[in-house]
């Protein structure tokens, strides 16, 4: 859990924007724009895969959530979790299975997919529109498929702080700011923003990339070993 509260990461963006007050509560429907480019920033931090085309991938352990939904006979689907990013697994509890993901068009290619003489327990699934598809269609009522999956962190309020590890709270202050100058057109500013969240976010990527290391596979002698050679 991140130590800023979403009141204080709006002060620090606010002070990086020279402690200017307007944007607090803007125009006629009082728009909190610091409020807004924080939650921004922080949503985009968790679910990006290439932060500012740096293609550093985090996949951070406290999103990887999971939930269950039970079929219904005749129905080909159960409904997407609402806080769903990308579905990991869908896995037939009742049966203790686990299903086949499969293309969207594959399935549509199913010509027993509305034909209620081929229901049965599903082997597969695949999504669309805001819902999972199985196939074959669920033929039981009341079957539990638990779905394992990324979750999108819900916004900041008051005195809430971020899901993820206070390493990241610097990061999410300086995105937000980024956030900031570029919607003020201040574009030199945005560009300096820029290079400094890369260079925070290339120092963070480290904590990752040792547990990585931890593997065995990064322990084994290369190639080049020769046993009983003494290397000096």
């Amino acid at each position: 859990m991140g130590d800023l509260t979403y009141t204080e990461f709006k002060e620090a963006v606010k002070l990086r924007h020279g402690g200017r007050t307007d944007m607090d509560s803007w125009g006629t429907s009082a728009i909190d724009y610091y409020g807004q480019w924080v939650n921004s920033a922080y949503r985009q931090l968790c679910v990006s895969n290439n932060l500012f085309g740096t293609k550093y991938r985090v996949n951070f352990r406290e999103l990887e959530t999971s939930t269950t939904a039970t079929t219904t006979d005749g129905t080909a689907y159960v409904a997407d979790p609402s806080d769903v990013v990308a579905v990991r697994t869908v896995y037939d509890t009742t049966n203790n299975r686990e299903l086949d993901q499969i293309p969207w068009k594959k399935y549509l290619g199913y010509t027993d997919r509305t034909t209620s003489a081929s229901e049965g327990d599903a082997t597969e699934w695949t999504r669309a529109s805001g819902y999972i598809y199985l196939h074959p269609t669920p033929g039981t009522t009341g079957d539990t498929l638990t779905i394992y999956y990324k979750k999108r962190p819900a916004s900041l309020t008051g005195s809430t702080s971020t899901v993820i590890g206070s390493e990241w709270d610097d990061l999410i202050v300086a995105l937000a700011a980024y956030k900031g100058f570029r919607f003020l057109g201040d574009l030199e500013a945005a560009k300096a923003t820029r290079e400094e969240c890369i260079e925070i976010l290339a120092g963070l990527m480290g904590i990752y990339n040792d547990e990585e290391k931890s593997s065995a596979q990064n322990w084994q002698p290369g190639p080049g070993y020769i046993p009983g050679r003494s290397w000096r």
